[in-house]
């Protein structure tokens, strides 16, 4: 994992910073990537770029420049991995071209150059790119299909802006900083830091997952054009123990794919069942797994705990295990800090969490195995499910606008119309400028392309769209504070084909037990947490992935509830309800909200959190 920024202007204009200036912003993502820096600065554009090194060091130098004979010259700054580089570059080789370098950055520059937008299709990995073609003038970004790395995109003045992180964007000369109030109230309702390309700053947007923004800079008007490269749903299905099969397969084969490494790397274990299954595949193919959990110092001898667990998963793997504590005094601190250093708030309480992981990390490996995706593949969440049964079952419209409302009814912290009582009056009127609302339109959008929703399968796939590109956002962003790449073997396209063949009806048990379908089956649903029962059959969270790795998990790690939030956090919030009273967030909340903030925060956990964040960030970035 890396850092990326960049500037373009029009072709024959000038760019506002020097090379120095690019390079300081540019180190302003140096714990993305302390193991090299490099820049490439022409008159109108410039690529920059800070390296966490985990495949050929030495060759895998950016920015990238691929000058070669009947292709397009290249110049290339991205960060993430690409896992099946070296089967892109058979095809190459075999065309006679010559390879100077192990590493997938010169086999991407190739297909950049000899595919274009195209080749994105061909590309199995996780990538936020940024490519520069001098000969046709034009500025590629890109981002892969699940969201797993970020990648922010500005105007200044006229320049685009481009980076990893909002950091560099903010330190633009002819960039101002201003919060976009409108998404500001979709954060107060559901905590993220994009909905779509929208995000917390005005003026700053997200590339979003699986698209690519070509800008032509031979026009001075620097005009956007934007491609999806996303593939279609698959249509097909499979038998029971065929989907089985093909789930464990491709489930084995992506945790081996994103191993693939010349530095040394590790896995977060909570003793769950996802952390679980990867954990057992890379002891199977090391000879020596590290694993790494976080918890409540109050967990380490509550037997239901991820601290608990995880150290039973461990000593049957046999693992060097590491623990990281959190109390409420640390949990504190590093919020505060989180937020002044990635100038944004948080998502979720656990990033604190993994963000302390990632320094605990840096010393033992360059990268984490993570189970993000799983849920969301795989149905993982048991009352969402359930929810969704129900509004499918019931007597409504089932089209994108009624699904929007029961999605933010059913899994909002905060009702979007409490938000004229927690802004001040003249906040709130600019958030609802012109009717904006960046949450509403995120969910309408993926709801109006996910198909059928009567479907439980529609609904996963607007699970991967909203809910998980938040968590993988969340993972890299935290994971990079300490200069620890995290690869999510998960959300990979092969795991994604793999559980699409499956279908939605395989989350539900036949009457018989299931039994009858597989022979891993008894464990995984005799034991399995059920949930609604209906003509279906017994809802059982994740029950193919279940099946299929039914020899690995134990009764007590298959009949572990999920929790969303394995901290005591909403005791802990409190301490810093102070927040409240910050020189701008006064402005911003009305008074009784941030009374109430103030005195019951624990009790108002899902409207605290979101708030004190915001509060937070307000005046960190804007006092």
């Amino acid at each position: 994992m890396c850092g990326v920024l960049g500037f373009a202007t029009v072709e024959g204009g000038e760019l506002a910073c020097d090379r120095g200036m690019t390079s300081a912003m540019r180190d302003l993502l140096a714990h993305r990537g302390p193991d090299a820096a490099g820049i490439v600065q022409e008159r109108n554009v410039a690529l920059a770029h800070r390296r966490l090194a985990l495949l050929d060091a030495e060759g895998g130098v950016q920015p990238f420049v691929l000058a070669e004979p009947g292709l397009a010259r290249v110049v290339l700054a991205w960060n993430g991995e690409i896992y099946d580089h070296h089967l892109l570059r058979a095809d190459f080789e075999r065309d006679g071209r010559i390879f100077r370098t192990r590493s997938d950055t010169e086999t991407l520059a190739y297909i950049l150059a000899a595919y274009g937008i195209d080749g994105l299709r061909r590309l199995r990995g996780m990538f936020a790119i940024a490519a520069w073609f001098p000969d046709d003038r034009r500025l590629v970004l890109a981002r892969d299909s699940f969201g797993i790395v970020p990648l922010f995109h500005a105007r200044a003045g006229r320049e685009i802006v481009f980076a990893s992180e909002p950091a560099p964007i903010l330190a633009h000369p002819h960039f101002s900083a201003e919060p976009d109030w409108s998404t500001v109230a979709s954060y107060l309702e559901i905590p993220r830091r994009s909905y779509g390309s929208a995000t917390l700053f005005k003026g700053i947007s997200m590339v979003e997952p699986g698209e690519a923004i070509e800008f032509d800079l031979s026009d001075p008007r620097l005009p956007a054009a934007h491609r999806d490269f996303r593939d279609a749903p698959l249509a097909l299905s499979l038998a029971p123990n065929d989907a089985i099969l093909a789930v464990r397969d491709a489930v084995t084969h992506s945790v081996e794919a994103h191993m693939v490494a010349d530095a040394p790397i590790c896995t977060l274990l909570s003793g769950g069942i996802d952390s679980t299954i990867i954990a057992s595949i890379a002891r199977a193919r090391s000879t020596k797994l590290v694993t790494f959990a976080a918890g409540a110092a109050s967990d380490t001898a509550q037997p239901t705990s991820d601290l608990f667990m995880a150290r039973h998963v461990a000593e049957l793997l046999k693992s060097e295990h590491h623990e990281v504590l959190v109390d409420g005094d640390t949990f504190g601190e590093r919020w505060n800090s989180l937020i002044s250093a990635g100038i944004l708030p948080l998502a979720t309480p656990n990033e604190i969490a993994i963000s302390m992981l990632s320094e605990r990390i840096a010393p033992h490996a360059k990268a984490a195995l993570s189970g993000e995706g799983a849920d969301e593949l795989f149905g993982g969440y048991g009352a969402p499910l359930d929810a969704t049964v129900a509004w499918i079952d019931a007597a409504v419209e089932h089209d994108a606008g009624s699904a929007s409302n029961f999605y933010r009814t059913a899994f909002g912290w905060t009702p979007r119309t409490l938000a004229s009582e927690l802004l001040a009056p003249t906040v709130h009127a600019l958030a609802t400028d012109a009717g904006r609302d960046p949450l509403g339109a995120f969910l309408a959008r993926e709801f109006s392309d996910a198909g059928d929703l009567r479907s439980i399968d529609a609904h996963l796939a607007v699970q991967r769209r909203v809910n998980l590109v938040n968590l993988l956002e969340r993972l890299n962003l935290s994971l990079m504070r300490g200069s620890v790449e995290g690869r999510v073997p998960f959300a990979d396209l092969e795991v994604l084909r793999a559980a699409q063949l499956t279908g939605s009806a395989h989350l539900f048990a036949t009457h018989d037990g299931g039994r009858s379908q597989s022979q891993h089956a008894n464990i995984a649903t005799l034991t399995a947490p059920t949930t609604n029962t209906s003509a279906r059959g017994a809802l059982v969270t994740k029950r193919v992935l279940r099946q299929a790795f039914a020899d690995v998990l134990s009764p007590d790690i298959v009949a572990r509830p999920k929790a969303s939030f394995p901290l005591p956090f909403e005791q802990w919030i409190a301490a810093r309800a102070d927040w409240m009273e910050g020189p701008v967030s006064r402005e911003v909340f009305a008074p009784a909200a941030r009374a109430l903030v103030r005195t019951q925060a624990a009790q108002h956990w899902r409207l605290a959190w979101p708030m004190l964040n915001l509060a937070r960030w307000l005046d960190t970035v804007f006092a």
